[in-house]
């Protein structure tokens, strides 16, 4: 389905963090730090006909109650991720004779193996086995350790509740996550390559294999946050036909403070298309931050285009939590500031010609960006050119041109206030 132009976001990617099918080559085996209350499990035939499960008592005669059940436990420790979802799935049959139905719960949480029950009120839950029936609890989210229990560590835990003494076999332990992290979705234009006769930007440094397979925005001193920096491409993605056209160059997106947008929350580095979206250094639509989903300030930059950001804090949800798109080159889509955006017919785009880089375009005066260029090709001699991956190429074509037909130089011209050699424009962020 396309939306606004813009591909559909992939589901969330899920991971398997541990799985346990209590056998080796073909014999009985615990893996390590399993921790137990009660008997230890010990081995009997796989329920599915074939391998090993785990038998394990669920209940003694003297064991002391929990509220209002009394119960035995298995627990392994995991690794803790704040910013996941976590699911666990496993395979139980009741062994004994039939009586009280049994419950049987598998839970990813924090546990105090020291003092057993630190309270397991939430999150949980139950099934009543009777012949190898499996379990899949749904994702749930986990939060930090809980207070007052120095001892509790995080894993799964799997416990029977049965009021006589029967055991349940237990097979096929898999834990898995997914992100819960803030997802952005959208698009954005750069002038400087952008063809309003197609709508799109032209791919040229792609077709000189000009693209760096590194970001280049942690080497130009830009601030990274919250695990953003060093995203690496491969020549396979940057080559590739996706459906947005291929690759024109790396961009880079931040969120900010809901309250205080001059405060950077998290950055990521991310490749764009050429009919205007975003996606992955991977290839994958859906950009995650390292950072829980929320209220976001969202700014997009571009190493020689003015940076633009959101007028007001959008909501940035995590995958699967709803589909926010933030189309920055919909020319109806606010932004910061006033004339954030060079407007084109329908389309919003970054103002280019930011060759210095800095936070705007000056043709004339001290630090300009017009300088930049004419110094890039030797000075003296304007009409030369020079080829590769450079600032003041601001049209994005491999190659810096001060003179002559398509150069640079009146790309920055054009974006200045009326027009005018001696006017300013400034990027709109706080």
């Amino acid at each position: 389905m396309i939306l606004g132009g813009l591909l559909t976001p992939v589901p969330a990617q899920i991971t398997t963090v541990f799985t346990e099918t209590f056998e080796t080559n073909g014999q009985f085996n615990l893996s390590p730090d399993w921790s137990w209350d009660g008997a230890a499990p010990v081995a009997r035939p796989a329920c599915t006909g074939s391998g090993w499960s785990a038998l394990k008592d669920v209940h003694g005669i003297n064991d002391v109650l929990w509220g209002d059940f009394g119960s035995r436990w298995m627990f392994h420790p995991l690794p803790y991720d704040p910013l996941a979802f976590y699911d666990v799935s496993f395979q139980a049959e009741p062994v004994g004779p039939l009586g009280d139905p049994m419950n049987v719960y598998a839970r990813v949480m924090w546990w105090d193996t020291l003092q057993g029950n630190p309270g397991v009120s939430d999150g949980g839950s139950f099934f009543q086995p009777f012949f190898c029936d499996p379990l899949a609890n749904g994702f749930g989210l986990v939060a930090g350790p809980p207070p007052g229990l120095p001892g509790a560590r995080f894993g799964v835990l799997i416990y029977g509740i049965q009021w006589s003494s029967m055991q349940v076999a237990i097979d096929q332990v898999v834990v898995r996550k997914k992100p819960w992290k803030a997802q952005f979705f959208g698009s954005m234009m750069l002038a400087g390559p952008y063809d309003p006769l197609t709508q799109t930007m032209s791919d040229g440094l792609r077709q000189q294999g000009l693209i760096p397979l590194v970001e280049p925005y942690t080497a130009l001193g830009l601030p990274q946050v919250s695990g953003g920096g060093g995203e690496t491409t491969t020549s396979a993605v940057l080559n590739a036909q996706h459906n947005g056209g291929h690759v024109v160059d790396w961009v880079r997106l931040e969120l900010r403070e809901f309250n205080d947008p001059t405060v950077l929350m998290a950055t990521r580095q991310a490749l764009l298309l050429q009919n205007g979206s975003v996606i992955t250094a991977t290839g994958s639509p859906s950009v995650l931050f390292d950072i829980a989903p929320g209220n976001y300030f969202i700014a997009v930059r571009h190493r020689n285009h003015l940076a633009a950001m959101t007028a007001s804090a959008y909501t940035v949800p995590y995958p699967g939590g709803g589909t926010w798109i933030y189309p920055f080159d919909h020319v109806n889509w606010p932004t910061y500031g006033s004339n954030a955006r060079q407007i084109h017919g329908t389309k919003a785009l970054l103002w280019p010609g930011n060759a210095n880089p800095d936070a705007a375009l000056k043709y004339a005066g001290s630090s300009n960006d017009r300088d930049r260029m004419l110094v890039a090709v030797g000075g003296n001699t304007p009409t030369n050119t020079i080829a590769g991956y450079h600032l003041e190429d601001v049209n994005l074509d491999g190659i810096v041109k001060y003179a002559g037909a398509v150069n640079d130089r009146d790309r920055l011209l054009l974006a200045l206030p009326g027009q005018v050699p001696t006017a300013t424009r400034l990027q709109q962020l706080p």
